[in-house]
């Protein structure tokens, strides 16, 4: 299966995810949040796989610096977290690395290789 790495490509931890997958030869295709295809559709997949907290980051300084009360009008329920995400790809958790099976957030190496390699 192939790995498919989603994220920014200034990010940092994308970055090493993205070597990291180069490195041991994995064929990855990596892809900018604003290039998915669906990108609601993606999210609903990846949350039903990995769990909304996985996935949504509200660690995020975009989500932190939100008034309260729409943090808590996005976190409500998982279909307005997953439309918030959709909307503002930011409140993603990145990396996402899924190879349709199995899908990681965040870059921890050893679940990475666990997972994928």
């Amino acid at each position: 299966m192939t790995l498919h790495i989603y994220g920014y490509a200034g990010c940092t931890t994308v970055k090493k995810a993205v070597r990291w997958a180069e490195e041991h030869n994995l064929g990855a295709h990596y892809a900018h949040f604003n290039k998915v295809d669906d990108l609601p559709s993606q999210l609903e997949q990846w949350v039903k796989i990995a769990g909304i907290d996985a996935v949504f980051n509200a660690k995020a300084q975009t989500f932190k610096k939100l008034p309260e009360d729409e943090k808590l009008s996005i976190t409500k329920d998982e279909p307005s977290m997953i439309k918030a995400m959709a909307a503002d790809p930011r409140f993603i958790k990145r990396p996402v690395g899924t190879n349709g099976k199995t899908v990681l957030t965040g870059f921890d190496v050893s679940q990475w290789e666990n997972e994928f390699a």
